[in-house]
């Protein structure tokens, strides 16, 4: 039984059980591991806020740039805002 091509607990070969993280993501996985979309993403790219590699044709974040990225963002506490007229008449009512 060959471990090659059924790596599915993402360890090296040669250190059974070690895991062996990722360095780079493209940009749907980097959307998954900050809970943004896709677009989202791309949209920062094209900006120039994220930083990306080409890999082979492929578009690759380092995740230590989408760490920076999302630290960047300022975080949020509390209501987004007031409730609108129509929501505190039916509270009213």
């Amino acid at each position: 039984m060959s471990l090659r091509g059924s790596n599915q607990n993402n360890t090296s070969p040669t250190s059974p059980g070690v895991p062996c993280p990722k360095i780079g993501v493209r940009p749907p996985d980097a959307a998954d591991l900050i809970g943004a979309t896709p677009g989202y993403i791309e949209q920062q790219m094209r900006d120039g806020l994220l930083p990306y590699r080409m890999v082979g044709g492929t578009r690759v974040i380092a995740v230590e740039d989408l760490k920076a990225h999302f630290d960047s963002i300022p975080k949020e506490t509390g209501k987004r805002r007031e409730p609108v007229a129509a929501t505190q008449a039916r509270k009213a009512a």
